[in-house]
């Protein structure tokens, strides 16, 4: 299997559907989107642009199954599955905060072999496969070189369900504040680790996500040098939590991480 080839041809077809989510923020109203939760918000943008995706992609790799956000496509447990967050940050979307992206991942059995996450306000194509490094724009990536807390900028997310769970998000984010130089909260995990992955942001960590969120940027972080874990120091990325550093910050985070995991 060429990834390389297959990297490059779905990159296209994420380009495409990109350009597509640009033009429609144009078009979009309130009324266009649904709610799937107190916070969980989809559009039809989203739905179209999954499908658009999915279509494309099984072009590419017919073999490959589905695992996906919005899951208008079916969804299959292939030896080879492509994993897609179609929009990935609906919220700044359709507030008009330009920080949302495209993610696509690529995995064999339990193994991610290639990511591709797309940001789409600056253009911005952050990519690798197994065996390489990690590019933007044709450009190599590497992780932050910070090797202190006290100078490195730091970023989070929140889940949409906060119900138990706030007092330990809180207890995580204070160890951080007293700590660190700052933290961000940016609204699109698949962006947060390709930050990461490009030395803007020295440590992501996050509680409460799902695998679509951030199996594209795993493997971007990983091949720029990084380190990447679930809270419990292991590589179970279902388990919804996620660590991103260099191996020199990566026990003082771990240290700082209090989440009431459920």
């Amino acid at each position: 299997m060429n990834l390389e080839k297959i990297c490059f041809e779905a990159m296209d077809v994420i380009k495409e559907v990109g350009e597509y989510i640009r033009h429609e923020k144009k078009h979009l109203q309130s009324m266009h989107v649904e709610s799937k939760g107190i916070r969980d918000f989809v559009t039809h943008i989203d739905k179209n642009s999954e499908r658009m995706l999915a279509e494309k992609l099984q072009n590419i790799l017919p073999e490959a199954g589905f695992i996906t956000e919005e899951k208008v496509v079916e969804q299959t447990n292939n030896k080879l599955k492509w994993i897609i967050d179609p929009l990935d940050g609906t919220m700044n979307y359709i507030h008009g905060i330009p920080i949302y992206s495209i993610s696509v991942a690529l995995m064999d059995e339990q193994e991610i072999i290639l990511g591709i996450v797309y940001e789409i306000n600056n253009d911005e194509m952050f990519y690798t496969w197994k065996g390489t490094i990690a590019y933007m724009n044709g450009n190599a990536i590497h992780i932050s070189t910070c090797s202190e807390i006290k100078n490195a900028l730091i970023v989070t997310g929140f889940p949409y369900t906060r119900t138990n769970r706030v007092a330990g998000i809180i207890k995580t984010l204070g160890y951080f504040l007293e700590r660190c130089r700052d933290v961000r909260r940016l609204g699109s995990a698949a962006v947060d680790l390709c930050y990461v992955a490009a030395g803007r942001i020295d440590v992501y960590y996050e509680g409460y996500l799902n695998i679509w969120d951030i199996a594209a940027g795993i493997l971007i972080v990983k091949n720029a040098g990084g380190v990447v874990s679930d809270f419990e120091g292991t590589e179970n990325y279902f388990a919804g939590n996620i660590i991103a550093t260099n191996n020199v910050m990566y026990p003082e985070i771990v240290k700082g991480i209090e989440f009431n995991i459920k």
